[in-house]
């Protein structure tokens, strides 16, 4: 842990102070921050490994290595930033989200407001090719314009630039975005999700009963399709339901698990083949 006299004495330093102000731009937030936001960066990661004889050598020596990590430490406080405020275009598709129909998020279409939830805009802003277009995408379809203008400091004429930038990519992998907003690929990506929390649940040994009540209808689902001679039971009570049942079930969620994968991974090939098509 840096003590309080190094800390000092690289808080005067002419690097600190530029990285500070800068960061301060780049956020919109006020030097105290900055400078709090900087420090912990330093001390937690660029400088954590370094004992305070060392980084006090570096001081006394002006070394140059040692203005370079505070540059880097504040690119990272940014870095982080943005990727926090853009998490929700940074989901990837696996695993993330245990119910598909949460996180409503209400979107302005001329005189109109349409609902989205968190993933389907989620999986649409993934398909940009840079973190920036993902981020602005994001801003824009949650706040508007003048937010975004505003977290990501754009002039006006910037803002119209990315705009057309993104419309442009959109009409250009039109076939792209058609297969992640294909309904059938919700369908198995929740399936997929739902099973893969069933066998960690398993795993685990924790509560079977409580995932079953959770998810009825994807559970009446694979009992249509099971070999389960007693669903009932299977529904209103897992433990009590013979061994044979309950294999029987979980070997059914096992088929219904690696076919939704196979479904997946060749959609994400197709995927993969549209984005590259449109590049050749």
């Amino acid at each position: 842990m840096i003590n309080q006299d190094n800390l000092n004495r690289i808080i005067n330093t002419r690097t600190f102070k530029t990285n500070t102000h800068n960061i301060a731009n780049r956020l919109v937030i006020s030097d105290l921050d900055a400078r709090e936001l900087l420090c912990t960066e330093l001390a937690e990661h660029r400088l954590s490994k370094y004992s305070n004889d060392e980084i006090a050598s570096l001081l006394d020596a002006r070394d140059p290595n040692l203005s370079w990590k505070v540059t880097y430490a504040a690119r990272d406080v940014v870095s982080k930033h943005y990727r926090a405020l853009g998490k929700q275009a940074e989901h990837e598709y696996h695993g993330q989200l245990a119910n598909i129909e949460t996180g409503i998020i209400k979107l302005a279409n001329g005189d109109k407001v349409e609902n989205i939830n968190e993933y389907q805009l989620a999986k649409v802003v993934q398909q940009f090719a840079t973190q920036s277009s993902r981020l602005f995408c994001d801003l824009l379809l949650r706040f508007g314009k003048t937010e975004t203008m505003a977290q990501m400091r754009l002039t006006n004429k910037q803002f119209n630039r990315k705009l057309r930038n993104c419309l442009s990519y959109i009409s250009k992998h039109q076939s792209k975005f058609d297969l992640v907003t294909n309904r059938e690929r919700d369908s198995k990506l929740y399936v997929l999700n739902s099973l893969n929390e069933l066998f960690s649940i398993i795993d685990k040994e924790g509560n079977i009963q409580s995932w079953i009540d959770n998810h009825t209808k994807l559970v009446n689902e694979l009992l249509s399709t099971s070999e389960v001679h007693y669903q009932g039971t299977i529904i209103r009570a897992f433990n009590q339901a013979s061994k044979a049942d309950q294999y029987a079930f979980i070997r059914e969620c096992i088929s219904q698990q690696a076919k939704a994968q196979e479904w997946l991974d060749q959609s994400n090939e197709a995927i993969k083949q549209a984005g590259e098509k449109v590049c050749d």
